[in-house]
């Protein structure tokens, strides 16, 4: 329908140029007026192609809005909130979220569902407590990356998840900083300081959270916490990206944290020196690894094979059956 609008008023008026010149070729026209009809005629062109537009995108302008609505929860796009000036980039202060003292965690046939349908992890009945360090183990695509994201509510599940014996309808909303903090397995890093990537504009505490993510000795080389990282964190190394990442996480003071292969890029002594930091801290973790020197530190280990829980229990049981997995 929008190829023949469009594409009958060029017909029409190219029809009519002809018409025109056909009627000065058979002697009834001079060429003055000719040329006076063919321009007027060419002109129709423009309104046709509006009139067209107008038909057939119309309906696709009001879906469109009509959606993006709803994901705004139907407020007007239009309209700024309260205190946001987009002029001088000023805007109220970010809430602090809502705080909810974690003792049990648990996971009752919970399945991890991508946006396109495909399935992470599957079926997969698991309990955390308060204090413990529990990591995953697995090959690529055996479900951890997925399994942990559907813990931070940043993909959808099947299935129940449970805060506390309280079952939680909308993990997007339930599962946010002040109950959990995600460090993702490629964290994202701000074009400004290491401070400004820990805040993230919130009252939190800096030093200590650089400390705890064995952060220190790179952040007092590099010049301080109000040091510039580069341009989306490339003056840092993978290894330092990771740790940064970690620090905003301790800063949020969650009740459980989330953390995908954060020492990946590590090398062994930082490593064991975060694992203790964390336990010496007394944080309620629930990772992803293949180090051996953070499966050993670990409360439980949770295999997954093809994104089910093939074993779970201490690293010293599972080790020789399992041990191939670890690097």
């Amino acid at each position: 329908m929008q190829a023949l609008l469009s594409g009958v008023p060029i017909v029409m008026v190219q029809l009519g140029a002809v018409t025109a010149w056909a009627i000065h070729v058979s002697g009834h026209w001079g060429l003055a007026t000719t040329l006076l009809v063919t321009g007027a005629v060419n002109g129709f062109d423009w309104f046709g192609r509006v009139a067209g537009a107008v038909i057939t995108e119309a309906p696709g302008t009001r879906a469109w809005q009509q959606a993006t609505s709803r994901f705004a929860g139907g407020h007007d796009l239009m309209e700024l909130p309260p205190g946001l000036d987009l002029v001088t980039g000023e805007s109220p202060r970010p809430s602090t979220g809502e705080r909810d003292r974690f003792e049990q965690l648990q996971l009752v046939g919970l399945t991890a569902v991508h946006d396109d349908g495909t399935l992470g992890a599957i079926d997969v009945d698991l309990t955390v407590h308060r204090g413990e360090l529990v990591l995953l183990l697995g090959q690529i695509g055996s479900g951890k990356s997925s399994l942990l994201s559907a813990m931070a509510g940043l993909v959808s599940h099947r299935g129940t998840l449970r805060w506390n014996g309280r079952a939680v309808d909308d993990t997007q909303a339930f599962l946010r900083p002040g109950r959990v903090a995600h460090v993702a397995q490629v964290p994202r890093v701000l074009s400004g300081t290491f401070a400004d990537n820990i805040r993230l504009d919130h009252d939190r505490e800096v030093d200590r959270s650089i400390v705890d993510a064995r952060l220190a000795r790179d952040v007092e080389d590099a010049g301080g916490a109000h040091a510039l990282v580069g341009h989306r964190g490339v003056r840092l190394s993978g290894g330092q990206v990771q740790r940064l990442a970690l620090a905003r996480a301790l800063a949020a003071d969650a009740e459980l944290l989330v953390a995908d292969d954060v020492s990946s890029a590590l090398d062994a002594t930082t490593e064991v020196e975060l694992w203790d930091s964390l336990r010496a801290r007394g944080s309620t973790v629930v990772g992803a690894t293949t180090k051996r020197a953070a499966l050993a530190r670990a409360d439980r280990v949770v295999v997954l094979v093809q994104g089910r829980v093939a074993a779970s229990g201490p690293w010293s049981e599972l080790e020789p059956d399992w041990g191939h997995l670890a690097g």
